[in-house]
């Protein structure tokens, strides 16, 4: 085996000292008898008082730490005489939301996170998934509401006794979260108190955040990126989270300088709408220093450094219902969504398979799998989800892996990048197509705004065919259609180019965090062909698809 490069051993170093200091600050935490978020929080409150904690944007009210810890004492009186095993939340970004997940938090009852832009029907569905009988915010059919506002209007009870909690402990669910869906139905995922307080601890230290650090954050809060990445860590820090209702391509930039971030939270759309944005001559002027999240692609990467002059990035990986902490690249290394020295003991609790189970050589790219550590994980409230999810026996007989359903590449240094998920995989002519190529391949012809591409069945045939769903810079005619099909037959083979282009005037419709659900659009075939121009590919060129060539497919 050859020697660690100088380079290697140093990046090696530096995620040891990172670990070590990770392990110091829990060490701390558990001999002050921090035993659940709400703990934290109030020792945290306690040490900053009336610094700034939330600053609403358009808002001219601040909320100070002891301001937010006091409105959620508000939430846990009202909620502690529920007897509820849970209670939902479905509200727009603001400090009362905060209040009210800190409040039910206080109270020792998980607070399941709704997302106040789904419809009605759904979010009865979900509710009833979820089985809940009381909701703070906006009214849900068939559960008792409660306006937070007015709870944050009564007098302050005094500091709500600690007993209601004693017996939460670090592993138990603070909030419930449903994944976004994009890869199939949304499912309530537990996140525990050791993980928001873990992800505070961890994107703290790894965005060298500190008491005077000012975290822009335009995602839900009813996601993990939004509350544990974004909000969990400025409250470790001790610093202020400035939160947006909702994100605004049009006002990221003036609201950076307006309120004097230095920091923001990302998922990786949020940079392509950005930098599909005419460049203006000033955007390196902002404060705007560290940018975290997960998605930046490695082709955008350096282009949005050099554009909004970020210092530093921390790309991480990982899902709401992972049994362990996610992987992080903070040493700014383009292109990468994860870090572990492959001599690190750490290295051993990630391995990528291929589709039989069987371990992949490094370079080569494959499911990730993460270990359970003692043989136990709690995913989902639905334990019966959790199952599916798992892969016992893998290595030995008595282990237990978590399966991502994510497709990583790890190399010798011990970075990992992601290639796609699984589910982006169609197989057409005997072949496996790997959508994320194709889409890349077409973003490299320069001429559209946007693209996802997707399998899709056509009647007798075996497999999928691919569908590129496109967004055009301008108006195509002939000529551009003929410019894409000559350079996809350069950089792909043939069975990978698309059978089929679908062409949208404006942005793809996206979920509540900016993904853009692409199981919808390929369950939904041909079925908009007489709303949007189509066009399939039939001997070397792309022709328009009508109702009669549909039907004589």
């Amino acid at each position: 085996m050859n020697e660690p490069s100088s380079k290697n051993h140093d990046l090696a170093s530096r995620y040891a000292a990172m670990q070590a200091r990770e392990q110091q600050r829990w060490q701390h935490l558990l001999d002050d008898g921090i035993e659940n978020w709400a703990d934290r929080f109030e020792r945290i409150a306690d040490q900053r008082g009336e610094y700034v904690l939330v600053q609403e944007v358009g808002q001219d009210r601040v909320w100070s730490y002891r301001d937010l810890d006091q409105a959620a004492d508000k939430i846990a009186a009202w909620a502690r005489h529920t007897d509820a095993a849970s209670i939902g939340v479905c509200q727009n970004n603001g400090a009362v939301f905060l209040a009210t997940v800190l409040g039910l938090a206080k109270a020792g009852i998980p607070a399941v996170l709704f997302n106040t832009h789904e419809p009605a029907q759904r979010l009865a569905l979900l509710a009833e998934h979820a089985q809940l009988k009381h909701v703070v915010g906006l009214a849900i059919e068939g559960l008792a509401v409660q306006s937070p506002n007015a709870l944050v209007a009564q007098p302050w009870p005094g500091r709500i006794c600690t007993e209601k909690r004693r017996s939460v402990k670090l592993d138990d669910p603070v909030v419930i979260i449903f994944t976004s869906g994009t890869s199939g139905p949304s499912k309530p995922a537990l996140f525990s108190h050791r993980r928001l307080i873990g992800a505070g601890i961890a994107w703290a230290l790894r965005n060298n955040f500190n008491a005077k650090t000012r975290c822009y954050i335009p995602l839900p809060l009813c996601h993990g990126n939004g509350l544990a990445v974004a909000f969990a860590s400025c409250v470790e820090a001790g610093g202020c989270a400035v939160v947006r209702e909702r994100f605004s391509v049009h006002s990221f930039i003036a609201d950076i300088r307006r309120y004097h971030c230095d920091s923001t939270i990302y998922v990786g759309e949020l940079w392509s709408y950005l930098m599909n944005t005419p460049a203006q001559a000033d955007d390196a002027d902002n404060p705007l220093q560290v940018i975290f999240g997960n998605g930046l692609s490695a082709e955008l990467w350096p282009a949005v450094i050099q554009r909004f002059c970020i210092s530093h990035v921390v790309e991480h990986f990982g899902a709401t219902e992972m049994p362990a902490a996610a992987l992080t690249n903070w040493f700014d290394v383009h292109g990468y969504c994860g870090y572990i020295p492959p001599q690190h003991p750490d290295a051993a609790n990630v391995v990528l398979v291929d589709e039989a189970g069987k371990p992949v050589p490094v370079g080569v790219a494959g499911q990730a799998l993460l270990r359970v550590s003692g043989g136990r994980y709690r995913g989902y409230l639905n334990p019966a989800m959790d199952v599916e999810k798992l892969w016992p026996g893998l290595l030995e007989p008595d282990d237990l892996w978590w399966k991502s359903g994510d497709i990583l590449r790890r190399d010798a240094e011990g970075f990992f990048s992601f290639v796609e998920r699984s589910g982006d995989n169609f197989r057409w002519k005997g072949e496996n197509i790997s959508a994320t190529e194709v889409e890349t391949a077409i973003q490299n012809t320069d001429l559209v705004r946007e693209v996802i591409v997707y399998g899709i069945t056509i009647p007798g045939a075996v497999g999928k065919a691919g569908m590129a769903s496109v967004v055009p810079k301008q108006v195509w005619g002939e000529t551009q259609l003929a410019q894409l099909l000559a350079s996809l037959q350069m950089q792909l083979p043939s069975y990978a180019v698309p059978l089929v282009l679908r062409l949208l005037p404006d942005w793809h419709a996206t979920t509540a965090t900016l993904k853009i659900p692409k199981a919808r659009f390929a369950s939904d075939g041909f079925q908009d062909i007489d709303k949007y121009p189509h066009f399939i590919l039939l001997a070397g060129h792309y022709v328009q698809l009508d109702q009669a060539r549909l039907m004589a497919l």
